[in-house]
């Protein structure tokens, strides 16, 4: 064998298989066809006996793939042992189906705690190892996922309207946020992983005393500085009842750069109602008395002391906005004092969701959007469609504006795409029948994917769905 060209060898081999070696055969010496035929068995044989190992390599790794994504499904959706295997098989069926390479096996489950192991098997039928007695190659794979919560800040946007106060659909939605920041805090081994806000929303949404510089339990917020204007003479209460004019319990107009003019038909804020980027000030909403005077062809709306209402933070919602904290006790608290009262403006409620979970003002305790140690998300939940109330809500005066529910409707789906190029992570919820399908699509749309939007028909769905996004949101990874 000594001077034995291999290319040449190789070349032969190739050209044997191609039935193309007519010309080859003829113009290649005796002693190399005599070499090629002693040695074809072993170079054909070496390179089936390969081939054979990558496709059982293959069926390694594809068992792997689908082991890890079945065990981080299961492990966000489920909770019991029962639940978690059921799991695991129908993510595993669905990633690594029949026809697929190889022959799998169940996947064997094994829950201890927070941690849960996955184990699978499958073998692959060789085809040349076959020759020497080796019909089949066996491969094993496992995935170890940890439940636990690093790194999260989430807001939840939440529909206080008065529709809420049927059938108390407002104390469903406190059991199911309170279970929403139980389940997430008890999931982490640290709270200080955990930073969840609120912004409860109708036809405005209320900053309380932190737009004054001061927190609720009259410590200085931040460095001090309003990002309300309060005019002279005008105090802050808790009393969202008072008939006081002078008396304004925390809600805010949207803002304008133009500032409100009583003779405009055009006091539009767009686009500082759907943006991030307006750090303030915003100005007191102060929900106007009118007398209706007949004039004979219409009415007046003149200000005045015995108009029609007598409650100037009317539609107001009861609840300050929470900005992101690590306090369970204290945000447990604040959802226990949410009250249905007001209109539908969603879209008003995603944009101050948005500006809580941003690290600039006027709420700063979020980390840097290129921060990629946490993740940020938000949690959009609705009972109706969005409505413009026809005298007074964030956007100050209706008959000043002109703003209709389809512009609500397209500002908040331009919130939703601004928050998604920031990689916000967005769920979505509908709940009840008060959302026609137009809502629920841009509810839909709106959610980072389609299954991260859901429609809760009753209470119970509800209470479910809260559990669930939670359950996804904590932060899942895999430790081997």
């Amino acid at each position: 064998m000594i001077g034995i060209k291999w290319n040449e060898i190789l070349s032969f081999a190739l050209c044997f298989i191609r039935e193309k070696c007519g010309f080859y055969v003829r113009s290649t010496t005796a002693t190399i066809a005599v070499s090629f035929a002693l040695m074809a068995p072993v170079v054909i044989g070496s390179a089936g006996m390969a081939l054979d190992f990558a496709q059982a390599y293959l069926v390694q790794q594809r068992l792997a793939q689908a082991l890890d994504a079945a065990a981080l499904a299961a492990s966000a959706s489920a909770t019991d042992q029962a639940g978690i295997q059921q799991k695991v098989n129908d993510f595993f069926d669905a990633n690594y189906p029949d026809e697929k390479l190889g022959v799998t096996f169940e996947p064997i489950v094994n829950v201890a705690g927070d941690q849960i192991t996955v184990t699978g098997n499958a073998y692959y039928n060789t085809f040349f190892l076959g020759l020497i007695g080796i019909d089949e190659i066996d491969v094993a794979a496992e995935t170890v996922v940890v439940r636990e919560v690093q790194g999260l800040e989430v807001v939840m946007v939440l529909d206080n309207t008065g529709s809420m106060s049927s059938n108390n659909n407002i104390a469903t939605l406190r059991e199911a946020a309170a279970n929403f920041v139980g389940i997430l805090f008890d999931r982490t081994s640290d709270p200080d992983f955990i930073k969840i806000g609120m912004v409860p929303y109708s036809s405005s949404v209320n900053v309380g005393p932190y737009g004054l510089g001061l927190t609720p339990e009259g410590g200085v917020y931040g460095d001090g500085t309003p990002f309300v204007n309060l005019p002279a003479g005008t105090t802050y209460t808790t009393d969202e009842w008072t008939q006081d004019q002078n008396e304004w319990s925390g809600c805010v107009l949207a803002y304008n750069e133009a500032g409100y003019s009583a003779a405009s038909t055009t006091n539009d804020p767009y686009p500082d109602d759907t943006r991030d980027d307006h750090e303030g000030p915003w100005d007191i909403y102060k929900y106007e008395r009118y007398n209706y005077d007949w004039n004979g062809s219409g009415y007046n709306y003149t200000p005045g002391l015995y108009g029609k209402y007598k409650y100037p933070n009317n539609n107001c919602p009861q609840t300050v906005m929470v900005p992101l904290t690590s306090d369970e006790d204290y945000l447990l608290d604040a959802i226990d004092t949410m009250a249905a009262r007001g209109y539908t403006l969603g879209n008003y409620g995603m944009t101050w969701g948005w500006r809580v979970l941003s690290p600039e003002a006027p709420f700063e305790e979020a980390t840097e959007w290129t921060d990629r140690t946490w993740r940020k998300a938000i949690v959009m939940m609705t009972d109706g469609v969005n409505t413009m109330e026809s005298n007074y809500t964030a956007y100050w005066r209706t008959r000043n504006h002109g703003i209709r529910p389809n512009q609500q409707n397209d500002r908040f789906a331009e919130t939703c795409e601004l928050l998604k190029d920031e990689n916000v992570i967005i769920y979505t919820v509908t709940f009840a029948g008060g959302v026609n399908e137009n809502t629920k699509d841009f509810y839909r749309n709106c959610a980072t994917s389609e299954d991260q939007y859901f429609d809760a028909p009753s209470q119970e769905d509800l209470i479910d769905v809260f559990e669930t996004i939670s359950r996804e949101l904590s932060n899942l990874h895999i430790k081997s």
